[in-house]
């Protein structure tokens, strides 16, 4: 079995992400809710910079490794090629959230840009599409897991066939 640190690193990495994911979502956000907008805002303001320099090669790293593992896979034509692709669409749907949505809006907040009245119920549309990253990105993990062990197990199994040399 080639790559395995790939698959190792891959899981790794997307597991540090899902756990940055919840911990905004958990400690992170609830914090947001009890600030006024313009507190808010310069919290984004004084802290957005480093959440993002954190956050963002968390996400970038592992979706290349992903992508890397399901080529990888692909070409040896590997068990959990499949799983591997759905990793790949749920960290493409994730990276299209970070772009369409999570930039523009944390520009806005660090930027101090938004209207305040806007702020509480953007919060709360920030919350809920952070829930569903929050969802895909331990999906991710969780495929990346299974392949990984799909791999091992058929990697062991092909190993321990007996030879028909008589």
């Amino acid at each position: 079995m080639k790559n395995t640190s790939v698959y190792i690193s891959t899981i790794a990495l997307l597991g540090l992400f899902a756990g940055g994911s919840i911990t905004i979502l958990f400690i992170i956000v609830p914090f947001w809710h009890s600030l006024t907008p313009n507190e808010l805002m310069l919290w984004f303001n004084h802290y957005g910079a480093r959440v993002g320099i954190t956050m963002l090669p968390m996400q970038i790293i592992p979706f290349i490794l992903s992508i890397y593992a399901y080529i990888s896979v692909r070409k040896r034509n590997e068990d959990g090629k499949g799983l591997w692709l759905w990793v790949n669409v749920s960290n493409i749907i994730i990276l299209i959230m970070l772009l369409a949505y999570f930039l523009p809006i944390n520009f806005q907040f660090v930027n101090q840009t938004m209207n305040p009245n806007e702020v509480p119920s953007e919060l709360i549309r920030w919350e809920i599409i952070h829930i569903a990253r929050t969802i895909l990105t331990v999906l991710s993990a969780i495929l990346a897991i299974i392949a990984y062990f799909k791999l091992v197990r058929n990697s062991i199994y092909i190993n321990m066939k007996p030879s028909n040399i008589l």
